[in-house]
């Protein structure tokens, strides 16, 4: 037992098993090259599939989002992508876009709890500029207005601002949690 050659054979067997266990001294381990060829290709299959899978995420988004955009251009080239902001004279419009920007951004970080409220939000402010519509079309119908044809003109401009508003804001809040439940279902499966 206490042969000095059999200690030292111990002791590189033990050196050699922890060398084992770490992928990078595997390489180096000369008695057992393959043993690390194959670590070292276990790892790289391991790092080359968690790269996959955050580059598969952001190419996925980015083809689907660039697909979004292109919509959201071709209408703007046809005039119709600036008139929901012309006819909201509430703001309604800005702010839905914002909260649909940040609902994007909130989906490339993964954060699908976010995403689900931005889009259940963006439902309701789309309710809120319609009520917002309503209120700006009967604030302006008046009992003196209708009688008084010379008003005739001011109560129809009411009823169409009103009315864009009303529909503008509901429509872009519709487009918005249209596209964030797209992005959730197809990229994580996710429903908001």
């Amino acid at each position: 037992m206490n042969n000095p050659t059999s200690r030292t054979w111990r002791a590189t067997t033990s050196d050699l098993d922890i060398e084992m266990r770490s992928p990078a001294a595997a390489i180096a381990s000369p008695s057992k090259p393959m043993a690390g060829i194959g670590a070292q290709l276990l790892r790289l299959v391991d790092r080359s599939a968690q790269d996959n899978d955050g580059s598969a995420f952001i190419t996925r988004f980015a083809v689907l989002n660039l697909i979004g955009a292109a919509l959201v251009a071709a209408a703007w080239v046809e005039g119709l992508a600036a008139k929901p902001y012309r006819a909201d004279v509430s703001g309604m419009c800005i702010l839905i876009t914002a909260l649909f920007l940040w609902g994007l951004w909130r989906t490339f970080q993964r954060d699908w709890q976010s995403v689900r409220w931005i889009g259940n939000t963006l439902v309701y402010l789309g309710m809120v500029g319609t009520v917002l519509g309503l209120i700006v079309t009967v604030s302006e119908l008046t009992v003196d207005g209708v009688q008084n044809f010379d008003n005739f003109t001011t109560i129809i401009s009411a009823i169409f601002i009103g009315s864009g508003t009303a529909l503008y804001t509901n429509l872009l809040a519709c487009i918005g949690y249209l596209w964030l439940g797209t992005n959730a279902h197809l990229l994580c499966r996710e429903e908001i």
